[in-house]
């Protein structure tokens, strides 16, 4: 009998495709929820965990050959105490409690993989260049990441292969910063923000996808892997972009530093911070991005 891959954060914006993709192959797949539903297709079925409680189906890791780990609270969201303690209890909590239940099963049952998601948001902001071997950042969202792939890591202590993607601005119109963006440049009123010199290291939702499947399913696949299109982009050359695909014109001024704070607080940070990222060493090792070129990606998105 075929097993089933385990996904949690598979109603996300980058779970639920991966989950159907999943599915469209005839893979059997288990999603991970606090509100499971039974499912129409007999190859999906959602399993129940509540990760700030700790508590976990007895059946979800049973039978499964793979994790594909994408749970957590949003970042992007005002970054008051509670959300900060949030976002962060959602990464950690969640992956001690998947290391639970694999450490409940006899070795030779355990899952052979798990493919954790990241963030570039490890690297510090700057004009540098920044491969997997650069220095990690100081601050929330570098700690938050730190810890996340630590948890993911310790599961190869429980005999897994790990892997996790930090993955870069991913370029989606279903949500994300393009989907929140694009009804703005629509009007006619886009521009870019702060001082639009900011690197932004981006990536199309598709290709964010096909790195999990492969990740999921290379032998060789360990590590730490930037998941970002091999040209990155300023601000400004990214706002000018949507604005090209939506057909509309460029011309609203900068949004200032102050004002995002104003709105966004800490979390501000994010949005004006400048991340050059390369993804050499997921490109070495035999994945190959479909999307390279911004315009052609804005193209099919938009």
């Amino acid at each position: 009998m075929q097993k089933f891959i385990l996904v949690t954060g598979g109603t996300g914006l980058i779970g639920q495709p991966i989950v159907d993709a999943l599915v469209r192959q005839n893979q059997p797949v288990k999603v991970l929820t606090r509100n499971p539903q039974p499912s129409a297709n007999p190859l999906l079925e959602y399993v129940r965990w509540n990760p700030s409680a700790m508590e976990i189906a007895t059946d979800a890791v049973t039978n499964v050959s793979g994790i594909l780990h994408l749970a957590g609270a949003p970042v992007a969201q005002r970054w008051t105490a509670a959300a900060k303690q949030a976002i962060l209890n959602s990464r950690t909590q969640s992956t001690a409690l998947l290391a639970q239940a694999i450490a409940a099963l006899p070795e030779d049952e355990r899952p052979a993989v798990c493919v954790g998601a990241s963030a570039i948001g490890v690297y510090p902001s700057g004009q540098d260049w920044h491969d997997e071997e650069s220095p990690v950042d100081e601050g929330f969202l570098a700690d938050v990441v730190r810890a996340w792939e630590s948890g993911v890591a310790e599961l190869g202590a429980l005999g897994l292969r790990t892997v996790f993607l930090r993955i870069g601005l991913v370029l989606s119109p279903r949500g994300g910063m393009l989907g929140k963006l694009l009804p703005v440049f629509q009007l006619g009123l886009g521009s870019a923000v702060g001082s639009g010199e900011q690197w932004q290291s981006w990536v199309h939702e598709i290709d964010v996808q096909r790195a999990f499947a492969w990740a999921l399913n290379e032998p060789k696949a360990a590590g730490a892997y930037n998941v970002v299109a091999p040209q990155p982009v300023t601000n400004q050359t990214l706002s000018k972009a949507i604005a090209k695909a939506c057909h509309r014109p460029f011309w609203a001024p900068r949004v200032p530093p102050f004002a995002l704070k104003i709105v966004y607080g800490e979390m501000a940070s994010v949005v004006l911070s400048s991340q050059r990222v390369v993804a050499e060493r997921i490109t070495n090792d035999g994945f190959a991005f479909q999307f390279t070129d911004l315009d052609e990606a804005l193209a099919d998105l938009v």
